[in-house]
């Protein structure tokens, strides 16, 4: 059987151990979209020190075809 998802959001995980040394003004690639970058900001950092046992994610939008822009960063509570 095959499902289909509709939507133009995707989430790409981040794993804590690779964002230690983040501050503001850093910037997350995404390897296979060069166009995807991401500015950390101080509410993210905030957001994710408050949250220390949730995974982090970044979301990406698809813009109109082949484009893609970074949105946010996601938490979800481990349960």
């Amino acid at each position: 059987m095959t499902y289909k998802l509709n939507g133009n959001n995707m989430l790409f995980a981040i794993n804590r151990t690779h964002i230690l040394d983040i501050t503001v003004n850093d910037i997350i690639t995404v390897e296979n979209y060069p166009e995807v970058r991401y500015v950390w900001t101080g509410h993210d950092s905030e957001f994710v020190e408050n949250n220390p046992d949730d995974d982090i994610f970044l979301q990406i939008e698809r813009l109109a075809g082949d484009k893609y822009q970074a949105t946010g960063i996601l938490l979800k509570q481990i349960k």
